[in-house]
């Protein structure tokens, strides 16, 4: 190969690399919507950040129980690089990687056998199935890794999430120390 370069014409740009789409699991939306469910990863730090900076404010509330203009870039980077034997988290993206739409976790306990679970889902992907899908493959890993139950608590006033929890076949009740919490948990067979 010739690797010889003329003092008169610079070497042609060569085209920056397409983005490649991640591998995951693709899943269609009830409306038709294509996206991604994989692993987050630790490079989904900045479309971590854009994707909250997406949330209502009562979303941003309910999914961490207080107000936050941002979601601060060292929280997104601890997000992102998960201790694997204590978390599992994954994201739902578009079909490039570019943006994520929803957001979802379990923290595992091995010592009660039991896994936390968090979710939160961009407003314009609500209603459409991502959430069920999301909390259901939280549920499957919880119960590959052995864990008797998997719960969390939730805002008494999150709808969304109140039925999602009730559809998945969750027990709720209202925490006794806040009124405005409720505890969703779920048997793991």
């Amino acid at each position: 190969m010739n690797d010889y370069v003329s003092p008169i014409r610079p070497p042609a740009a060569r085209p920056a690399p397409a983005m490649r789409p991640r591998a995951g699991e693709p899943f269609t939306t009830r409306d038709g919507r294509d996206a991604l469910i994989r692993p987050i990863d630790p490079s989904d730090v900045d479309a971590l950040r854009r994707a909250f900076a997406r949330l209502t404010p009562d979303q941003v509330h309910q999914r961490v129980f207080h107000a936050m203009n941002e979601l601060p870039e060292r929280v997104a980077r601890w997000m992102c690089n998960v201790d694997p034997d204590q978390t599992y988290a994954i994201v739902a993206t578009d079909p490039d990687g570019a943006e994520i739409r929803g957001e979802a976790r379990i923290h595992c306990d091995y010592a009660a056998a039991a896994a936390e679970f968090a979710i939160a889902i961009d407003p314009a992907w609500t209603s459409v199935g991502l959430g069920q899908a999301l909390m259901t493959r939280l549920i499957d890993e919880a119960r590959r890794r052995g864990m008797a139950e998997i719960w969390g608590d939730v805002l008494a006033d999150n709808g969304a999430m109140i039925d999602l929890v009730t559809r998945l076949g969750f027990q709720r009740q209202r925490r006794a120390d806040d009124a405005t919490v409720v505890r969703a948990w779920r048997a793991l067979e």
